[in-house]
């Protein structure tokens, strides 16, 4: 009688661990799907905003969203957006100020439009906000190369991309956040600069090239103008 009572358990308890397999199965196919169905809702989200976004910078070109500091004025401002409260900088620099501007008569009215055709911005602050900096960033590298051209000679050295620099980009336009942006880039792809070289990097030691090499600057822009009389 216990042989049979142990066998019928043995049976019950090969049943229950089949049970259990067909459950630990069941359940790990529903987190496939589920994990499958939320990476293409994602994917079909980023591609909406790259779309959108692409357009909307057809229309706009807020260089000075590259700096940093105010990237991260206008993330806070989103968040601020999503949470119904306001966000406050007390530090009001030009750029900020233009950051401030943009945002409350320009990317306010852009993200109602989205919101429209089904994107919703709390929790995706972040992607959204990166996506328009990543495009804007493509797109100001190719408008400034387009613009300047490729301006450094083959295996240019340091000084010598920063002489180009100085005398192919605008003197007034030359420190702006895009242009630094395109030339930190541009460095870069030529493989002159090491890749942890940040604009804000960049823009001090160009600056402090400028300053050592100031009266440099000044006879070759007399030799140019006395090269044209002649």
């Amino acid at each position: 009688m216990f042989q049979t009572l142990k066998e019928k358990f043995e049976a019950k308890r090969a049943v229950w661990a089949e049970e259990t397999q067909q459950r630990i199965a069941q359940y790990a196919e529903q987190e496939q799907l589920s994990s499958l169905k939320s990476m293409n809702k994602e994917e079909q989200e980023q591609n909406f905003l790259n779309v959108e976004v692409e357009k909307y910078l057809k229309t706009v070109h807020p260089a000075f969203l590259l700096k940093p500091e105010v990237t991260k004025a206008i993330f806070n401002m989103l968040h601020a957006r999503s949470e119904g409260t306001v966000s406050i900088n007390i530090n009001m620099t030009k750029e900020m100020r233009k950051a401030y501007s943009f945002y409350h008569n320009e990317l306010k009215v852009f993200l109602r439009l989205l919101e429209r055709k089904g994107f919703c911005l709390e929790g995706n602050e972040e992607k959204f906000l990166t996506t328009i900096i990543t495009k804007l960033r493509e797109k100001n590298y190719h408008e400034c190369l387009e613009q300047y051209g490729d301006f450094l000679p083959e295996n240019a050295t340091i000084v010598e991309a920063f002489e180009c620099y100085l005398e192919t980009v605008e003197k007034e336009r030359k420190y702006d956040c895009g242009k630094l942006d395109f030339f930190t880039s541009y460095l870069n792809q030529k493989g002159i600069a090491g890749i942890t070289w940040s604009p804000a990097k960049l823009k001090r030691k160009l600056k402090q090239f400028e300053r050592m090499n100031k009266d440099e600057f000044k006879m070759k822009q007399l030799e140019k103008r006395l090269e044209k009389i002649s």
